[in-house]
């Protein structure tokens, strides 16, 4: 048995177990974690349990007011976070997307190339806190990009949530507090 700060006592699982890893995918000498067969198999709603008491243990006390989804999986698992923390869920999608209204956009670099993000102006403001929750985080450069849209807006983030940290593959510290799962150093 292992002890979570906030006392919760857990059995450690380790959550790649249950996450198909494609080798070389979307380019030679990336692997792509494909969440969809957690998702879709038994152990799901124990992960999401596990990723609720995880993320409420981090946040909980500086007082969250909304969970931030990044486009698509962080749809998944912000809309399961939000549900369950009885918080409201905001989108953040990726340009291109049928999005009504004014647009932020942010830019950042992938692994593999370029992308941007976008968020709907008005949904926040100055007082809000939020998590942003994303299936996984590897370089950090969406989860930077949702950070630096929600700041724009004036409101705070609290930090992230995640399945899987793949603190391998950055270069650098994100200088974030982030709820994960299972983390790969």
């Amino acid at each position: 048995m292992q002890t979570w700060k906030c006392g919760k006592k857990y059995k450690m699982t380790k959550w790649t177990d249950y996450i198909r890893t494609v080798p070389d995918y979307p380019i030679a000498g990336i692997n792509f974690y494909d969440l969809n067969s957690l998702f879709a198999g038994p152990v799901y709603r124990k992960a999401m349990k596990e990723l609720k008491i995880k993320t409420e243990c981090r946040f909980k006390k500086r007082e969250p007011t909304y969970i931030i989804g990044i486009e698509s999986r962080g749809f998944v698992l912000g809309g399961v976070l939000a549900y369950a923390m009885k918080l409201p869920f905001i989108m953040v999608r990726k340009a291109g997307s049928k999005y009504p209204g004014v647009l932020l956009e942010e830019s950042y670099t992938l692994e593999y190339g370029k992308a941007t993000l976008t968020l709907q102006t008005g949904l926040l403001g100055h007082t809000d806190r939020c998590i942003i929750v994303d299936d996984l985080i590897a370089t950090g450069g969406s989860i930077m990009a949702t950070k630096r849209l929600i700041e724009q807006t004036g409101a705070s983030v609290l930090g992230a949530s995640t399945v899987i940290d793949l603190e391998n593959v950055r270069q650098e510290p994100l200088h974030l507090d982030i709820a994960y799962l299972e983390r790969i150093k």
